[in-house]
């Protein structure tokens, strides 16, 4: 049996009911979650599971062939079978939310102003990176620019939408959108139906993570160090101050 991702149509959920129908040596697997389990550069969320009598501390989430596994801190304190409720931690998931949507900006900045692919990424509540090609410097004159430039795309306020598209139509609109052909190849023939994060007018991307409703929730960014990490690739660190 699968896990039903609630967060794939809501981001916001932070409190939900569920049935334990796996148990595993180090957690448990659930007929739905609002977790996000770590994939796709994003780390897994973090919480608690009751099921009214005993307090579970979710240390994090992972993916495991269709099903979200939550990873159970001192051992599992439930039978399948057992009626659960769950809660996010909301701080550690919304910063998770507002980098993840800001790192979208970015690497859609940087292909658009400097012919940049996206080549990784890793989203954390703290501080969040991802990597670049063909990059081989990165200066302070740059940074500045960049910055400036994404910051005043966060601040239009653009709405954040996501859609649900049969796969050779999301396929057809990504690339119309300038979307990177090499993520679209990489996804299995098997996956009939994409999920579409679109910020705005201004980025359109394949993307299962967790994101903010609009970019005025982000804040603005800051670029941090960077480092070359391979070839004509380079990995730019960033934080975010919050909203004024």
């Amino acid at each position: 049996m699968t896990t039903r991702l609630l967060h794939m149509h809501d981001n916001y959920v932070r409190e939900f009911d569920a049935t334990v129908i796996e148990v595993r040596d180090d957690g448990v697997v659930l007929d739905q979650t609002a977790f996000y389990p770590e994939g796709g550069g994003q780390s897994g969320d973090r919480g608690t599971l009751t099921d009214g009598v005993h307090r579970a501390t979710v240390t994090t989430t992972r993916k495991e062939k269709g099903t979200a596994v939550h990873v159970i801190e001192g051992g599992v304190p439930f039978t399948t079978g057992a009626s659960v409720r769950g809660a996010v931690d909301w701080e550690w998931r919304y910063p998770c939310m507002r980098f993840h949507t800001a790192q979208h900006v970015l690497s859609r900045y940087l292909q658009l102003n400097y012919g940049l692919e996206t080549v990784g990424n890793m989203i954390k509540p703290d501080r969040s990176r991802a990597d670049y090609s063909p990059l081989e410097h990165f200066d302070e004159d740059m940074k500045r620019s960049v910055e400036e430039g994404v910051n005043e795309i966060l601040l239009r306020g653009l709405d954040v939408e996501i859609r649900f598209m049969p796969r050779e139509e999301a396929i057809a609109f990504l690339k119309e959108k300038g979307y990177q052909t090499r993520y679209l190849e990489m996804v299995p023939k098997s996956v009939s139906e994409f999920r579409v994060v679109l910020i705005g007018d201004y980025d359109a991307a394949s993307c299962a993570g967790t994101h903010v409703r609009n970019t005025r929730e982000i804040g603005t960014i800051r670029i941090g160090k960077t480092k070359n990490v391979g070839a004509g690739k380079r990995r730019i660190y960033f934080t975010l101050d919050p909203p004024r």
